[in-house]
């Protein structure tokens, strides 16, 4: 089955009586990207540091809806420029682009953009449908990106794995704070770590962090999930401070890893290290003093592109 794409490109405060319309007529398949989620996210998550600058800026609402061609389809496109008739009358100014999608298309064509990622001198990031390389003698991690979080293919993930594979010994005990996909501690393990506690306030974060895990064979008494905030007091706190780690992994952004401070000074065993990335350059220095200032050490610095990734011990 072929299908057609519908973009809808209009003002948010207009989006939401057409989106009410839509689906009233039946017309549910569909996806909206809105500037103003864009805004609550950036004042409400920790994560903020990861937004691209053109989507904050980004003045319109866009609706893309996907319909089948078929009669059932064809039967939804007519609603449809029925209710884009009915707000053009309305004054709702908006614009659209039309779009066949043949079906092969619409199930696999995303997939040629993820292929196997190198990363540091140890692993090979792969997605489940790509094989690796002829003669390849890295350490596999498979994700595939239509997990939530992070596949390996933004620079703080990259510079983090680079930098525990330094580190990491056999058995260690990891702490993987702010997990996401668990693809840092998913690494860890294959690495030879005995143990990861991957924490995050994001609940979507539990489920694809143990999908993640099995996915590569890591058995389920050697990770543990934990779904809060360790810098409030309370029982997530209390777990994570009821033992220290080898390593600690935290690809968070430079605020939290601030704050994390003397958390990470409590938990770090003596001879540990924390691996901190997430740092936008214009942040590394204050990060890098606050641990010092603290009687921490920074050991090693890792940059790409714009973000750093600073290994840290006592």
């Amino acid at each position: 089955m072929d299908w057609e794409c519908i973009v809808i490109s209009m003002a948010p405060e207009d989006v939401d009586g057409f989106l009410d319309r839509m689906i009233g007529e039946g017309i549910d398949q569909y996806a909206l990207t809105d500037p103003r989620e864009v805004s609550e996210f950036m004042e409400t998550s920790i994560y903020y540091d990861y937004i691209e600058e053109e989507l904050v800026q980004k003045q319109k609402a866009t609706l893309t809806v996907y319909t089948e061609k078929n009669n059932s389809g064809a039967e939804k496109m007519r609603k449809l420029y029925a209710l884009l008739q009915e707000a053009n009358r309305r004054g709702v100014n908006f614009t659209v682009e039309i779009e066949n999608i043949q079906e092969e298309n619409w199930m696999n064509s995303w997939k040629r953009f993820y292929k196997p990622i190198p990363v540091g001198e140890k692993l090979i990031i792969k997605p489940s449908w790509e094989t690796l390389p002829e003669g390849n003698t890295r350490i596999p991690l498979e994700i595939d990106p239509s997990s939530s979080f992070g596949t390996g293919t933004h620079e703080t993930t990259r510079l983090c794995l680079a930098s525990l594979e330094k580190v990491i010994t056999e058995g260690a005990q990891v702490l993987d704070m702010g997990c996401g996909s668990g693809i840092l501690a998913v690494g860890c393990m294959l690495l030879g770590a005995g143990h990861a506690l991957c924490v995050d306030v994001e609940e979507d974060a539990m489920r694809v962090t143990r999908e993640n895990m099995l996915r590569n064979h890591v058995a389920e008494d050697k990770f543990g999930t934990l779904l809060g905030n360790a810098l409030a007091e309370g029982a997530v706190r209390d777990q994570v401070c009821a033992q220290q780690y080898d390593v600690i992994a935290a690809n968070i952004v430079a605020d939290i890893i601030i704050a994390m401070q003397p958390l990470f000074k409590q938990v770090l065993k003596p001879q540990g290290k924390l691996i901190a990335s997430g740092i936008i350059l214009d942040r590394l220095d204050e990060v890098r003093q606050q641990y010092e200032n603290a009687g921490m050490s920074v050991s090693h610095i890792s940059i790409e592109g714009e973000w750093a990734a600073l290994t840290i011990g006592f």
